[in-house]
């Protein structure tokens, strides 16, 4: 009578993998990542430029809205030496005839830095700065436009943009690009306060 020998469940060579599929694995993996690095480095080139664009963007959000819910002027201000947007408070229409002396003391200030003891802009009762944010090191603002085609209050850099309690505001167009190559205009309609980003090739 034969007896039944049953197969053991693991024989030797049927544990692990072999060197040649290890090998075909490999292989794979490094075609993969050929293929997918470039792509990946140009959207990480990209991404200071679209995080400026946000930022512009937002700022004149925050500063129309805040207008409009505090039923008192607002200001925003693109330094394009510095690469900063900064939102300003003002307590009341009169504000405006103390823009040119805060405009000249952030005009003399030193670029900022990380030094708690770096000089200030002079405070003014009358003009808050309420939001700053740096627009990054690899983003250059190429231009500075109104809505219509006419250059916006300038200082050293410094433009000057109005918002007013009714949601109006001066227009403008921004033209900013980076070190890539790529660029962005940021549109902001006047009567609307509509904003609009555009990317172009």
């Amino acid at each position: 009578m034969n007896k039944l020998v049953r197969p053991s469940l693991a024989s030797p060579r049927a544990r692990g993998f072999t060197l040649v599929e290890i090998l075909i694995v490999v292989v794979i993996a490094g075609m993969m990542a050929a293929i997918a690095v470039p792509g990946f480095t140009r959207a990480m080139k990209g991404a200071q430029l679209r995080t400026a664009a946000r930022t512009l963007s937002m700022a004149h959000k925050y500063a129309r809205n805040m207008a409009v819910l505090r039923q008192l002027p607002m200001a925003l201000v693109l330094d394009t030496e510095g690469r900063e947007v900064e939102v300003l408070s003002l307590s009341s229409r009169n504000s405006l005839s103390g823009r040119d002396g805060f405009l000249d003391g952030r005009a003399e200030q030193a670029p900022p830095s990380d030094d708690p003891d770096a000089p200030v802009a002079p405070a003014l009762p009358d003009i808050t700065s309420e939001l700053r944010r740096s627009l990054g090191k690899e983003v250059q603002v190429e231009s500075v436009e109104s809505a219509d085609g006419r250059a916006v209050d300038e200082l050293k850099g410094i433009f000057w943009v109005n918002y007013h309690p009714n949601g109006m505001c001066d227009g403008f167009r921004v033209r900013m690009s980076d070190a890539s190559g790529q660029k962005v205009v940021i549109t902001a309609e006047g009567i609307s306060g509509a904003a609009e980003v555009m990317w172009e090739r």
